[in-house]
C-alpha cells in the first residue's frame, strides 16, 4: 500500500506531547525588617497601676459617702459624681491592661503623655486652689467644706479622668525616656487629687469637716 494515497493519515497523527515544566511559584516578597527605633512595646504597668489606685479610690470614697449626714444631698451627689470618674478611669485601664498583656510592638506614643500630663495639671492646680479647707482641718486644726474641698474633681472631672487615662496609655516599654516620665508625672498629679478628694470624704464622714 503506497503511502502517497493516505497523505491525511500521516499528518493527522498528532506528535506525541512534551511535558512541560512545572510553573514556578512567585517569590515572596521579603519581609521588611522592623525598624526599633520606630517603635515601641505596650506596657501594662501604667494601666495597672491607675485601674489600682482607681478600685482603692472607689472603695473608701463609697465608705466615706455612707457616712455622710442624710440632709446633704449636695455632698452626696458630688461624692457620686466622684465615684463615677473613677469607676470610668478603673474600666478604661483595665481594658488597656488586657490589650497591653498581647505585647505587639506599636508606634511610640508621642501624643497621650503629654496630653494626659497636661490635663492632670489642669485638675491639680484648681483643686489645690480650692482645697483649702483640707489643709486648714489637716494641719491647722481649722474646719474646712466639703463642697469647696472636692470641687477640683467634680467640676474638672473629665479632664481629671482623661489625664489618668491618657496617662497610663502614654507609659510605653522601649520608647523614649521624657515620654514615660511625662506619663508617669501625669498619673503622679492624678493620684495627687484623688487622695485629697478621699481625704475630703473621710473627713466629712468623720464629722470634721462641714
Amino acid at each position: 500500500m503506497s503511502t502517497a494515497r493516505y497523505p491525511r493519515l500521516m499528518s493527522d497523527v498528532a506528535p506525541p506531547a512534551v511535558p512541560q515544566p512545572a510553573p514556578a511559584a512567585p517569590a515572596a516578597h521579603p519581609q521588611p525588617l522592623l525598624d526599633l527605633s520606630r517603635t515601641a512595646l505596650p506596657s501594662p504597668w501604667g494601666h495597672a497601676v491607675v485601674a489600682g489606685l482607681a478600685i482603692v479610690g472607689i472603695a473608701l470614697n463609697v465608705v466615706g459617702g455612707a457616712g455622710f449626714p442624710s440632709a446633704a444631698p449636695v455632698e452626696w451627689l458630688m461624692n457620686a459624681g466622684i465615684t463615677i470618674d473613677l469607676v470610668a478611669v478603673a474600666i478604661a485601664c483595665g481594658i488597656g491592661f488586657g490589650v497591653s498583656l498581647r505585647a505587639r510592638p506599636v508606634r511610640p506614643s508621642l501624643v497621650f503623655p503629654w496630653l494626659g500630663l497636661g490635663l492632670a495639671a489642669v485638675a491639680v492646680v484648681f483643686w489645690a486652689a480650692t482645697a483649702g479647707g483640707m489643709f486648714d482641718t489637716v494641719f491647722l486644726g481649722g474646719r474646712g467644706r466639703y463642697m469647696e474641698d472636692v470641687a477640683g474633681p467634680f467640676y474638672l472631672g473629665v479632664p481629671w479622668t482623661l489625664g489618668a487615662v491618657f496617662s497610663a496609655y502614654g507609659v510605653r516599654g522601649r520608647t523614649k525616656p521624657l515620654l514615660n516620665a511625662a506619663a508617669w508625672t501625669g498619673i503622679a498629679l492624678w493620684a495627687i487629687v484623688l487622695v485629697g478628694a478621699i481625704a475630703s470624704a473621710l473627713l466629712y464622714a468623720a464629722d470634721l469637716t462641714d
